[in-house]
């Protein structure tokens, strides 16, 4: 249950609870709800539905406060996970300064208002072929087109990789 659903949610036991595409009773935690600190409503509604016990009320009273939470922890895990491919990606290429590399133009920096940027270079993402990498190009990059870029920067300490439009 996300956002409405949890606010929707008025303890009522569905005729059928039962997943449609397995045809049988069902219940699915997605990892975030891992990330919790403390038992999570989601698990003992289930669980209580399962052992035909009534919801306990302080789940019941959590489940709409659940939207909330779920963002935060989903920023928060968001942000673990990319400094993790980041260092990942650092490590992996900082031997590699100086290289050249095929890549993909993933996305290209937008002039705000219509106006260059005066503090930064133009450029924008790509992501190499080998090693599986994505990361930040200066240049003038055709969007969606194929390139060579060489690396400029692997520093694991600042997780930082730069390439520019070779």
């Amino acid at each position: 249950m996300r956002g409405a659903a949890y606010a929707a949610f008025d303890g009522a036991v569905p005729d059928r609870p039962e997943h449609g595409g397995v045809a049988a009773a069902y219940a699915h935690v997605t990892a975030p709800l891992a990330r919790l600190a403390r038992p999570v409503p989601p698990p003992k509604v289930c669980l209580a539905l399962h052992a035909g016990r009534p919801v306990p009320d302080w789940a019941r009273a959590a489940l709409p406060k659940l939207p909330q939470v779920m963002a935060a922890t989903d920023r928060r895990a968001g942000a673990a996970t990319r400094a993790a491919v980041e260092l990942t990606e650092a490590v992996l290429l900082a031997h590699r300064v100086g290289e050249t590399f095929d890549a993909a133009v993933l996305d290209v920096d937008a002039p705000p208002n219509g106006r260059p940027r005066p503090a930064r270079q133009p450029g924008g993402t790509v992501a190499l072929d080998a090693p599986p990498v994505r990361a930040r190009c200066t240049g003038v990059l055709p969007l969606g087109e194929r390139v060579r870029v060489r690396l400029v920067e692997a520093d694991p300490t600042t997780r930082k990789v730069l390439f520019a439009l070779a």
